[in-house]
């Protein structure tokens, strides 16, 4: 934890001593991702000894990204935003029985992130993020529900791709976040294509 705070004040000093090189420009954007996450991995080991048997649901988990910021030095950027993450969901049943339940795993929140992004090309520019997410998480088991809440760090890999009259970008990006929760530390790693516009 506290290399991960020392590298995001590193990042910020070089973003702010070098903010003087673009005009800061307002943004806002928005993305889809694909979400994976230890849910049943987490889950099984939660039931482990206890005769249950969870397989991971496979199917597609899209996630959502809405922000808004201030860019500078081209196409760093300070944003906030709502993030939903792309449903989880598990196969839960016990061993030698019949049937299954299905447990459904849903996360969203606010947060705050810093991208400090560096020239590839002319157009091209790659960096990484630092951010604190706000979560909330909802979990429920044919109809038995339960909820956590709180706030971690993340970080990631982002490049943008600007658009040839500067006006915005096109945005990718691999994150990774980890929630501390009752027990079970929950890891999603969102693969996200989005779009920026430069107001």
């Amino acid at each position: 934890m506290k290399k991960i705070a020392i590298a995001g004040a590193l990042l910020m000093s070089v973003g702010l001593a070098q903010a003087e090189e673009g005009a800061p420009h307002f943004i806002l954007g928005g993305a889809l991702s694909v979400d994976t996450s230890n849910f049943a991995d987490e889950l099984d080991d939660d039931l482990a000894g206890l005769g249950f048997d969870v397989d991971d649901d496979t199917g597609l988990a899209v996630g959502l990204d809405i922000h808004a910021g201030l860019g500078f030095m081209e196409a760093s950027s300070f944003r906030v935003g709502y993030r939903k993450f792309g449903q989880q969901s598990a196969e839960v049943g016990v061993v030698g029985l019949p049937g299954t339940a299905t447990a459904e795993l849903d996360a969203d929140g606010i947060y705050a992130a810093l991208d400090l992004l560096f020239p590839v090309s002319d157009t091209f520019y790659l960096g990484g993020t630092l951010g604190l997410q706000d979560w909330e998480i909802d979990l429920d088991v044919e109809g038995y529900g339960d909820s956590e809440d709180g706030n971690d760090l993340f970080f990631g890999v982002i490049g943008k791709m600007l658009f040839q009259d500067q006006t915005g970008a096109l945005t990718m990006s691999i994150n990774r976040y980890s929630f501390e929760l009752d027990g079970s530390d929950l890891e999603y790693t969102p693969i996200s294509v989005g779009v920026e516009f430069f107001l």
